[in-house]
């Protein structure tokens, strides 16, 4: 599940080039970077609750906590998105880079917590499972929205 970890760093340099991009009033660049950033955003983490998230917790003993805490993260990820999208839509740029900043700092928290807490947890639980996740995955990537 490299992958997953390579689609966090991508986030957060996006995240990163579209903070300095308001320090540089560069408005066209955040406007050119951001909605790729928030819709690819949207399709890994629809991978991770529709896919990964049911198989691991189908496995015996396995509790919902980690997946629980991560979605919640997801949630109050995607409503600081919707703030930015929604203050780019209306031009109201003056508090952009402060947002930008807490998004960044909120992914940093969010994939630490999945790269060093869950995907551990969830690589050992599905091992066994990976063929029919990894087509689970191709299924969902293949009925995007």
């Amino acid at each position: 599940m490299n992958w997953l970890n390579h689609d966090h760093k991508k986030f957060e340099s996006a995240v990163y080039k579209c903070r300095t991009a308001c320090d540089a009033e560069e408005w066209s660049v955040v406007e050119g970077l951001f909605p790729d950033l928030r819709s690819s955003y949207r399709e890994h983490v629809r991978i991770e609750e529709e896919v990964l998230f049911p198989a691991y917790e189908t496995h015996p003993g396995v509790s919902s906590g980690p997946t629980d805490s991560l979605t919640a993260d997801h949630v109050q990820i995607f409503n600081l998105m919707n703030r930015i999208a929604d203050r780019l839509n209306k031009k109201s740029l003056d508090s952009l880079a402060e947002d930008f900043s807490l998004l960044y700092r909120i992914l940093i928290k969010h994939h630490e917590k999945e790269e060093e807490i869950f995907l551990p947890m969830a690589s050992q639980a599905l091992y066994s499972d990976k063929d029919a996740i990894l087509e689970s995955i191709k299924n969902q990537l293949e009925t995007k929205d």
